[in-house]
């Protein structure tokens, strides 16, 4: 029988696992102190590595947000100065000896294990999250229309910026796959149309992606929200997998297109099950079944869900989600 980290890298290959495959157990999600996409968890409110001002908030489980009493960065009014506004963190200015010390020390903290658990470094703030973080949100969706050639400019020094943390942790980390956080879609659809994605950020994703695969790892996309229609182009840009792929998505569907290409990591209904408040152990359970049945057999799929990480702090312990989920997949097999 294969170990749970090899049946993990099938299902996230779009292939068949040899058993119902759970992000939980096989798979570790790293981050690097040095990303300076967001203050240090745990050290409170404070600038990131582009002077964005960002506090933890309680509505997204303690994740961090652009502080709503500090204005942004870059000004609606002032896109077209970005360069002369926007500053990006220099991952050149420490050592190859720092960042590799500053990796063991990563792993010693997350208690990485690459040998049982496939690796998965988590990015923060991709390509279109770190232009909103840049401008507020609603500044940002109206300069994508009104200002569309100083954003690219924009994205791709964001791509720029992402490229070099992705050449610096690939000899430091021993990485299987590189996710990019970055969501484009909302429950009930994408935030701009299909023709403004292959226009603004696809070019600068391309770049993104063939770096990471020109490192050796595989490349994640994560997107929330109702992802479906970017598929296709998600699949011509050669992205490995898809994280945290929502029910809002009609998941048969995609797995239809993926499987064999890429693979599937999501599935649970976090917000109408698991997060829900006065969730029962029966309610996890029966939801972890639902998936199994529905998406597992199929191939190319591991069940995931993005938040529970957040909000389930105790949820490895005996009486936790997370042990619930793990414990409900394994009483299933393919046989």
């Amino acid at each position: 029988m294969i170990s749970k980290r090899e049946n993990a890298l099938l299902a996230l290959s779009g292939e068949k696992s040899e058993f119902p495959a759970c992000y939980f157990d096989s798979c570790q999600i790293v981050t690097s102190s040095y990303m300076m996409e967001q203050p240090l968890i745990g050290s409170g409110p404070g600038l990131d590595g582009f002077g964005v001002h960002q506090t933890p908030t309680e509505s997204t489980g303690g994740m961090y947000t652009p502080t709503s009493s500090v204005p942004p960065v870059l000004p609606y009014d002032r896109v077209e100065d970005w360069k002369e506004i926007v500053k990006f963190p220099d991952y050149d200015k420490f050592s190859k000896n720092e960042w590799n010390e500053t990796a063991k020390t990563d792993a010693g903290k997350m208690k990485l294990d690459p040998e049982k658990y496939v690796q998965d470094m988590f990015c923060t703030k991709g390509l279109f999250e770190r232009l909103h973080f840049l401008m507020g949100f609603e500044d940002a969706l109206c300069a994508i229309m009104t200002d569309p050639e100083p954003i690219k400019d924009l994205v791709g020094a964001i791509a720029d910026h992402k490229i070099r943390f992705i050449e610096h942790i690939s000899d430091c980390y021993k990485l299987d796959y590189f996710t990019l956080q970055d969501d484009y879609a909302h429950k009930d659809g994408l935030f701009f149309s299909k023709d403004v994605f292959k226009n603004i950020f696809e070019p600068h994703l391309k770049r993104v992606i063939d770096v990471v695969h020109a490192h050796g790892m595989k490349y994640k996309q994560h997107c929330c929200g109702k992802m479906e229609t970017l598929v296709d182009e998600f699949l011509e840009l050669g992205v490995d997998a898809f994280d945290p792929v929502q029910p809002i998505n009609d998941i048969s569907n995609i797995q239809k297109k993926t499987v064999s290409k890429a693979g599937i990591c999501g599935g649970l209904d976090v917000q109408g099950v698991i997060d829900r408040v006065g969730v029962t152990e029966v309610d996890v359970r029966k939801e972890v079944g639902r998936c199994v049945n529905e998406y597992s057999y199929g191939g190319g799929y591991i069940l995931y869900g993005a938040s529970i990480y957040i909000h389930q702090k105790e949820s490895r312990e005996e009486n936790g989600i997370i042990h619930y989920i793990i414990d409900e997949c394994s009483k299933y097999s393919f046989k």
